[in-house]
């Protein structure tokens, strides 16, 4: 399984390769606002867990209160 996000500011375009995906059997959708920011945060979480600036219950205590 392999992933790809594309973002592109063409509607029109962005449609197109949503309706190419379909044809070439991908699973495609378009994400809504907060979907992207919710990804975008996840992003950011992972980066900051690897980076080593916190220590291993720095981190859990600051993922636990969410």
């Amino acid at each position: 399984m392999e992933t790809i996000i594309l973002k592109g500011s063409s509607k029109s375009n962005a449609k197109l390769l949503l309706e190419l995906a379909k044809k070439l059997q991908f699973s495609a959708r378009k994400l809504t606002e907060e979907e992207e920011e919710d990804l975008g945060i996840a992003i950011s979480v992972q980066e900051g867990m690897k980076s080593g600036l916190l220590s291993e219950n720095e981190k859990r205590d600051f993922l636990k209160s969410f």
